[in-house]
């Protein structure tokens, strides 16, 4: 099995670049390749939500297994221990990295290719410290630009950000926002209470409750990870002929 060697690399519909963006896989996931008989191109599976896409051969590689994953939205990656040394790159949130050694401020990664690196030792956690409130991870999203099928920090769309949020939690979910409508949760009913953590469904379209009254949500209309009042949302939404809610759902 072979892993994401690029801080994120795109998964696409086609052999072509152009041919539009499906989701990412990020640094340090695990693929199984599906086709193999195109000279830059592999077809595969990612491990982590078992999505079937196209990817460029040059964003695979081997890593050592990993032991920890990105807490933050966006940890920088140093050539040496002092801060002061020249950035190598960066990784989002939810990568995976193999942590050679570590001290209370610092941590050695193995990049790939004998290759190391060094980042904050408070931008990483071992791969089963879950995040009690999930959707802190979300909060700390807000103001991530929007991209249709983006999953990590320079864009994501809706599904990305529930599912990374997901994630942080120890939770699993789809990578895309009908199958999460299908999956994630029970129902509840229309006039149900919301609280923190649920999630609210529409037509093509995933948010996560804030609190009882707001959303936070990555949609086209402000091009960004937003928090929002629930009611201004679903307004815009049906006068934008984005529909009723469909669903509401407690994990």
């Amino acid at each position: 099995m072979k892993q994401i060697t690029s801080p994120s690399a795109p998964m696409v519909y086609a052999a072509d670049l152009s041919s539009g963006l499906e989701t990412e896989a990020l640094f340090g996931e695990d693929i199984t390749i599906c086709d193999d008989s195109h000279a830059d191109w592999v077809h595969i599976r990612l491990e982590t939500d078992q999505y079937l896409a196209w990817i460029q051969r040059q964003h695979l590689g081997a890593l050592p297994t990993p032991t920890h994953r990105i807490c933050t939205i966006r940890a920088l990656i140093t050539r040496g221990r002092d801060i002061k040394t020249p950035t190598m790159g960066y990784l989002p949130l939810a990568a995976r990295v193999h942590v050679i050694e570590q001290s209370e401020r610092v941590a050695k990664i193995a990049l790939g290719q004998d290759q190391t690196g060094y980042i904050p030792s408070d931008h990483i956690k071992p791969l089963d410290d879950f995040c009690a409130d999930w959707v802190a991870t979300a909060e700390q999203l807000i103001g991530v630009p929007y991209r249709w099928g983006g999953r990590d920090s320079m864009g994501m769309d809706c599904s990305a950000l529930v599912q990374l949020a997901m994630a942080s939690g120890g939770m699993e979910s789809p990578r895309n926002s009908g199958d999460q409508e299908k999956t994630l949760g029970e129902t509840l009913p229309p006039d149900a209470d919301l609280m923190r953590g649920d999630l609210i469904f529409w037509r093509g379209h995933i948010g996560i409750m804030q609190d009882h009254r707001r959303l936070i949500h990555a949609n086209a209309w402000h091009h960004m990870v937003m928090s929002e009042h629930l009611d201004t949302a679903i307004q815009r939404i049906k006068a934008n002929n984005g529909g009723d809610v469909t669903r509401l759902a407690r994990l």
